[in-house]
């Protein structure tokens, strides 16, 4: 085998050009002219070669056709890429430097005319300097590198085709590349394509490309593939299952990536669905994901199936709960109705409070209530009855919560279930949840205090100087607002109070907490909304801009959304207290409203509406022509609103459910 070449150039690779043949001259002479123009400059592409202890140049002439290159030869006109330009390479154990550079050359070929002549002056016009003149002897490998080129073409492609056959010293073309260092290789292949005519290069991508198909994905391992598959969003996973259907069944059967998808989108699974994540083998998180997927794009396009429930007649519905299988409503016509949410049937009525119910909350098949009639009841929801009244209040029952035991801080909190109650009589009382197994105590009229305290009742909480309006809780921390412009932060561990948070000027009418931030917020009749710490009881933030009563406040997904009197909503950011977005369109006082961190569903007089929570941007409005909204509410799938409706005047539950188009053939 021949030694490694001194310089690329024995390689003929520094003309940017090819010379195209005199068959292709014939059949081209009709479309393109080559008659010979006046030099202008041009370039050369000049291949050095340094070594350690020597400098050898090699340049060789520039060939042009007046023809447009890129239309025979599209790659012609390609630069070389920087890291090409200048390559680093051992040869005989000497470290050397392969670097291109242009020179410039007054001077331009035709390709029109060829002679024989052509390659004794291509020869002349060859230049070959050397700079060493002692350090190498005759033995030297460079030596004889002036006879190599002589004995070789000097044209990055060979001279013009003559009549007479030539013989291609091929073997030799071979012999000379598998030579090269790897780099200098790649660098040659580049000069090459630059010279190839368009078929060619045709033909070459087709015969590689056959071979260079690789299926990515499957070549690794499971375990390195699905972890990729954990950087792409719901959308391209989707389209990556097409590919074929190795790929489906990869993505497919990824349960923990679809269970990642489920958990970065917040997407809650219904109870159906949490019952299939614990109980079928298969992998259920898929579909999950589609479902939820499905739904979310339905909301942002307002696609969804309308529902009216009715039953409650022109009466005020004050409270409304609902899951996938049924809907709560409480009213001031003192009944509870109970509604299949799929069907829209009432399936029964509850009886018994002798008031409006102001309040209500279920947890599985518990019933809590609280009315104007001064008692807290608990049902059995599925046989519609009402198994304990607790009494004690002296006033209307405003405000309740239920509150089940959830770790906290490394604890149970609360240590058993309970149920809160405020109530305009200034208290808050803290009852034991009853179970429904037990006795019922007697329900009678009178007021049986010591029995009740014994059984259920743990603590009367007695600070606040007027009405209690609205109650939050988290594990062990209530906080409550009252009419008399405090807030109080209660230990329920304890029954006491641990801060007194005076600020606002007039009524506080709802509170929430931030236990992120251990902070708690609350707004009033003053048109502020306060921010406080819930360690040490201070005031963080105040934050201004609505003009008359701050009604509504709700925290979810690090956004606080205030709603007023005075027609709008804002957003807020909790853990500045700086503004984000005011929502305005409204034509009424905001009377209720819901959001989470994709949408904002408000309701007033006229129109329940859909705000998007980052934007403030107005989506929808999602019913309109009513007169009055009392109640809004919305999990993943349906959006409720107690509405008054303007043309009938008449009490209305409409149901927006967006689990549509195909969604229930699953």
């Amino acid at each position: 085998m021949r030694d490694i070449p001194t310089s690329i150039a024995e390689l003929q690779l520094s003309s940017p050009l090819p010379s195209p043949d005199q068959h292709n001259i014939a059949t081209t002479n009709n479309t393109f002219s080559h008659t010979t123009h006046t030099p202008t400059p041009t370039t050369t592409t000049t291949t050095t070669l340094l070594a350690s202890h020597s400098t050898t140049t090699y340049t060789l002439p520039s060939l042009h056709c007046d023809i447009k290159p890129h239309e025979l030869y599209p790659l012609s006109s390609l630069e070389t890429p920087s890291h090409l330009k200048r390559i680093n390479f051992e040869m005989n154990g000497n470290p050397c430097i392969f670097e291109e550079t242009n020179v410039p050359l007054n001077r331009k070929r035709t390709a029109s005319v060829w002679e024989e002549e052509d390659a004794e002056k291509n020869y002349k016009r060859t230049e070959i300097i050397n700079n060493d003149e002692d350090e190498y002897d005759d033995n030297n490998n460079e030596s004889n590198f002036a006879d190599d080129i002589i004995g070789s073409p000097n044209s990055a492609l060979p001279s013009p085709v003559s009549d007479t056959e030539q013989d291609w010293p091929l073997e030799d073309m071979r012999d000379t590349f598998d030579a090269l260092p790897s780099s200098i290789q790649t660098y040659a292949l580049f000069q090459l394509l630059k010279r190839s005519h368009r078929n060619t290069l045709k033909d070459t991508k087709d015969s590689i490309l056959h071979f260079l198909k690789r299926d990515i994905l499957l070549s690794l391992p499971i375990s390195i593939a699905k972890n990729i598959l954990l950087y792409l969003d719901v959308t391209s996973l989707c389209r990556a299952s097409g590919v074929n259907r190795a790929w489906k069944e990869l993505i497919d059967n990824a349960a923990e990536v679809w269970q990642c998808k489920m958990e970065e989108n917040h997407f809650i699974p219904s109870s159906s669905e949490a019952y299939n994540i614990l109980h079928v083998a298969q992998n259920p998180y898929k579909k999950i994901v589609r479902r939820h997927t499905i739904m979310r794009r339905n909301w942002r396009l307002n696609r969804h199936r309308k529902l009216l429930l009715e039953g409650h007649e022109d009466d005020l519905i004050t409270c409304l709960q609902f899951d996938d299988e049924k809907v709560i409503t409480g009213s001031d016509d003192h009944r509870i109705h109970l509604y299949d949410v799929n069907t829209g049937q009432l399936r029964n009525v509850m009886e018994g409070h002798e008031g409006g119910v102001w309040a209500l909350e279920y947890v599985g098949n518990t019933l809590v209530t609280g009315s104007i009639d001064r008692t807290v009841r608990v049902w059995d929801i599925e046989r519609g009855l009402c198994r304990f009244v607790l009494r004690g209040h002296t006033s209307t029952v405003r405000c309740l919560k239920i509150v089940m035991p959830s770790m906290i801080d490394g604890r149970l909190q609360p240590s058993e279930p309970l149920i809160i109650s405020g109530s305009r009589d200034m208290t808050i009382r803290v009852w034991r949840l009853p179970n429904l197994n037990d006795l019922p105590l007697p329900l009678i009229d009178s007021v049986e205090d010591d029995f009740i305290s014994r059984k259920y009742l743990k603590y009367t909480l007695k600070e606040h100087e007027s009405s209690v309006r609205d109650i939050a809780v988290h594990g062990d921390t209530l906080v409550s607002g009252g009419y008399d412009n405090t807030v109080i932060v209660w230990d329920l561990a304890t029954g006491e109070s641990k801060h007194i948070l005076k600020g606002h000027t007039m009524k506080v009418y709802c509170v929430a907490i931030d236990p992120k931030r251990r902070h708690c917020i609350s707004g009033s009749l003053d048109s502020s909304v306060r921010i406080w710490g819930l360690d040490d009881g201070e005031c963080k933030f105040v934050l201004q801009g609505h003009a008359i009563l701050v009604g509504l406040i709700g925290l979810a997904d690090d956004y606080l959304v205030s709603a007023a009197a005075d027609y709008t909503l804002r957003t807020w950011d909790p853990s500045t207290g700086d503004r984000q977005c005011i929502l305005a369109g409204h034509r009424g006082p905001i009377t209720a409203f819901q959001h989470d961190q994709y949408k904002i569903v408000s309701g007033s007089e006229g129109a329940v509406k859909m705000w998007d929570t980052k934007t403030g941007e107005l989506l929808h409005d999602l019913i309109q022509d009513v007169s009055s909204v009392w109640r809004v509410s919305f999990d993943e799938r349906r959006c409720i609103a107690a509405v008054k409706s303007q043309s009938e005047s008449t009490t209305q539950l409409v149901v927006l459910d967006f689990g549509i188009y195909d969604i229930e053939d699953e």
